[in-house]
């Protein structure tokens, strides 16, 4: 009796494009039966491309332009979309709003006056007139359920449109139909499927071609490499590549980043799909680090207006935590790291803030103050009896007298226990939560902490009758009969500083049986993690090193080799600063001098002598550091040979691509190939033909060397620019004879700025590995240190960041060893 009822027109759009009813508020039904994406497609009379032409943050408004109509002639040129706060829980509106950036595009699907819009990796419904080329449409819900019909790159999804009308059969990324959760969040594995217009059920058995979005194809001419796969592109202004496990799966995932867009993406054993990144856009700097200890990568973005930490929360999921950080009057973010200054184990932050300085917040740990304002999860206990309609509510029931979750009691035809509930604040929640939900009422609770006494103003609404408890004392009381809806109560909880308990009642005599709560004041998120600027203290700041120069680069590892791991900051003519435990020193006599200005450095150990020495992109050719000890460095550019270099050289990393023992160069480049330069010992031989690099342009902005599918064998990442990035798998017939080593670097703390060092029997050093943090433009190396080595004993010895150092011993044979070094991250 209480709610307005929605449906959809089963007959004229069965899938998903709905036909609602014409009320003023917007429909709440998702559409949940799956459907196939040449359904999609049939059943839809206009499709067309649209670009984000404005964005009115302020009234949640996104006006788009017709791009080009793709199925019929959509009527309007401009089409407005009122997102509002619409759907069943908030962020389905604020996921829209956080995409929306001038320049996007996305893909309208509609059928009169009902649509659905894909964003890529989101769907949203919209209402409206596409008959009246001024008219607007609102957005009423997310469409989470379509991500089984496609969850995939706009720029896939158009031609993929157009293939299904010619005729033609094509294979499209989907989610896996799987937890409601998950679709929700957009986090289901990806599975590609075979779709067309005679394929017009959803059947994902019959048409399941394989894991991922993106297919890996053989490749020919190229004698280094078996497959290449297209990934998502970040440019214009691409800028880092990174690998690292973000999932804990054990197979190494991709994060690139650009000045306009970071996509992460996962590693399913076949193909890399990509996963939602909530309220990011572009970014300087994408690096990751385990800040809070629980084993999983956390990610750091430095943007222009400030930084922003993702905590990884598990199953690939990123949560955005950035109120954690201090905040600062003015950001211009050009650079981000993790560093260790303090020694203590857990990774800090270190920024470059344009010509603000350089910062560093010290990372304290867990944090147990009470915060400014909090909320609990609700729980809930019933049914109890509510004879009539209206007989429980002013009968006193356990709860009103103690609240113990652990308790039981006697309901309404069966017995009462809490339960947690994910009840969505300023949006109406369902309370037909029981075997008989009738004459009964129920009791809500949360608690409400708060680090001072305060008064919170909240709105409410119920169905039916509402009664509401502060600490133990009934500050409102309706025993009514109504449809729930928002605003129908106005209330001021008078809080006490700490721990409040606030107890909703809440009546029911028939039908519907939902209740709605929204605070009247921002709520902020509960601080779990403190981070503290210490920047002056270390040195820093707009007073300290480098305060009134402004750098485009970090570089992190241990230059001198004294256990602290120092930084290089790409700005003047190159500064080095030395880490003294207390704080940062300027080097000037270290021998390092380089042209700065979208220049990143890649630190790696070319000779094996255990030190830390830099390859550094320049205009026109590069520049070779060898470290010669104690923090000196000297040019040995010409003596290797890389003196012959020449193009427009932007990023490089350091990897033994041939396994024979030595660390090679790969080199990325625009407009020209990129290059592979084989280590030789003391030379570098330019093997660039010999694997087929010369056999395309990729316009490469930044490179990453990876063992993606666990072969063996280092592949390529290539983040390009004006191009799709690539994914080159190495040919195993094309490796020397060592074996190859992979040791995942499972330590808690102390990861960032260490060392892995590994000896032969005799104690001889025969591999180094430094995971650095921050560098070749805003990217890091991957935390598996990997090596290639002749059968045999060897002793591994880790060096953290902390000053412990771990020691375990491999036996190598004849096959790639792959292990876990370190603490487990069970």
């Amino acid at each position: 009796m209480k709610h307005t009822q929605r449906w959809f027109a089963a007959v004229l759009l069965g899938l998903g494009l709905t036909l609602l009813s014409c009320v003023d508020r917007p429909a709440l039904a998702y559409v949940e039966a799956p459907h196939s994406f040449g359904q999609i497609v049939a059943l839809s009379t206009n499709i067309l491309v649209v670009r984000v032409k404005a964005v009115d943050r302020t009234n949640n408004i996104i006006i788009y332009s017709k791009v080009r109509d793709l199925k019929g002639v959509h009527k309007q040129e401009e089409i407005r979309h009122n997102i509002g706060k619409y759907g069943f829980e908030p962020r389905e509106w604020q996921t829209v709003m956080n995409w929306a950036e001038v320049g996007k595009e996305a893909v309208f699907f509609h059928n009169g006056g009902q649509a659905e819009m894909c964003l890529g990796m989101y769907w949203y419904q919209t209402v409206g007139n596409a008959n009246d080329p001024n008219g607007s449409w609102t957005m009423t819900h997310a469409e989470p359920y379509l991500l089984r019909s496609f969850a995939g790159r706009i720029d896939k999804l158009i031609p993929a449109v157009l293939d299904v009308m010619a005729g033609k059969e094509v294979i499209v990324p989907c989610m896996v139909n799987s937890s409601p959760e998950d679709l929700k969040a957009a986090r289901g594995k990806i599975q590609r499927l075979r779709a067309s217009l005679k394929l017009m059920n959803y059947d994902p058995k019959r048409d399941f071609v394989g894991w991922g979005g993106e297919d890996f194809r053989r490749i020919q001419g190229m004698p280094g490499f078996t497959h290449l796969s297209t990934i998502s592109r970040v440019d214009p202004d691409a800028l880092s590549a990174t690998a690292l496990d973000i999932n804990a799966d054990g197979k190494p995932d991709v994060c690139l980043s650009g000045s306009s867009r970071v996509a992460v993406l996962v590693n399913s054993g076949e193909s890399l799909g990509e996963i939602s990144l909530p309220g990011a856009t572009g970014s300087r700097a994408s690096v990751w680090a385990d800040y809070n200890g629980d084993g999983l990568p956390d990610l750091l973005l430095a943007t222009p207006t400030g930084p922003r930490l993702y905590t990884n929360v598990g199953k690939g999921e990123l949560r955005d935590d950035s109120h954690l950080l201090p905040h600062e009057p003015a950001y211009n973010l050009t650079c981000a790291a993790w560093i260790d200054q303090n020694g203590d184990g857990r990774p800090d932050i270190l920024l470059g803030n344009g010509w603000h300085g350089l910062r560093l917040y010290r990372n304290l740990g867990k944090t147990d103050a009470m915060p400014t304002l909090a909320m609990t999860d609700w729980h809930y206990i019933g049914p109890f009896d509510n004879a009539g309609g209206h007989g429980g509510f002013d009968r006193v029931y356990p709860p009103e007298k103690e609240i113990d979750y652990k308790k039981k009691y006697p309901g309404r035809g069966q017995e009462a226990i809490w339960k947690p509930a994910k009840f969505t604040d300023g949006a109406i929640n369902n309370l037909g939560l029981f075997n008989n939900n009738h004459d009964a009422l129920v009791y809500l609770h949360r608690q409400i902490l708060c680090r001072r006494a305060m008064e919170l103003p909240i709105t409410l609404g119920s169905d039916d009758g509402l009664a509401v408890f502060l600490n133990g004392q009934r500050i409102l009381a309706n025993n009514t009969q109504r449809a729930c809806a928002p605003d129908q109560e106005r209330v001021t909880l008078k809080l006490r500083a700490g721990k409040n308990d606030l107890l909703l009642k809440i009546t029911q005599g028939g039908g519907d049986w939902a209740f709605y709560f929204q605070p009247q004041r921002k709520v902020p998120p509960a601080v779990s993690w403190a981070f503290e600027d210490v920047s002056e203290a270390v040195g820093l700041g707009a007073s300290g090193i480098a305060g009134n120069e402004k750098g485009d680069s970090l570089t992190v590892c241990d230059l001198d080799g004294d256990g602290k791991t120092d930084f290089l900051y790409s700005a003047g003519d190159g500064l080095v600063i030395r880490n003294t435990g207390e704080r940062f020193e300027r080097v000037a006599n270290s021998g390092l001098r380089w042209q700065t200005g979208r220049v990143g450095l890649v630190p790696g150990d070319y000779n094996g002598d255990g030190r830390v020495d830099l390859f550094i992109p320049q205009p026109g050719g590069c520049k070779l550091f060898r470290n010669e000890g104690n923090g000196r460095f000297v040019d040995v550019t010409a003596t290797v040979g890389l003196d012959k270099l020449t193009g427009q050289i932007t990023s490089a990393a350091w990897g033994d691509v041939d396994n024979d023992g030595r660390v090679d160069l790969v080199i990325g480049c625009l407009r020209g190939p990129n290059r592979f330069f084989r280590n030789r010992g003391e030379t570098f031989e330019d093997a660039s033909s010999a694997i087929g690099l010369t056999q395309r342009v990729f316009n490469t902005q930044a490179v990453c060397l990876v063992d993606l599918n666990g072969d063996g064998v280092l592949d390529m990442v290539f983040n390009n620019e004006g191009q799709d990035s690539v994914v080159l798998l190495g040919n195993p017939e094309a490796m020397g004879k060592n074996i190859p080593v992979t040791l995942q670097l499972a330590m808690k703390q102390g990861l960032t700025g260490s060392q892995v060092r590994v000896l032969d029997r005799a104690g001889q050093l025969a591999g180094t590995y430094t995971l650095t943090s921050g560098d070749s433009r805003g990217g890091q190396a991957p935390p598996l240190a990997r090596f290639a080595l002749a059968p045999g004993t060897y002793t591994v010895e880790w060096h953290l960041s902390s000053g412990r150092k771990h020691t375990q011993q491999i036996e190598v044979a004849s096959t790639h060893f792959r292990g876990v070094l370190g603490e487990s991250k069970e």
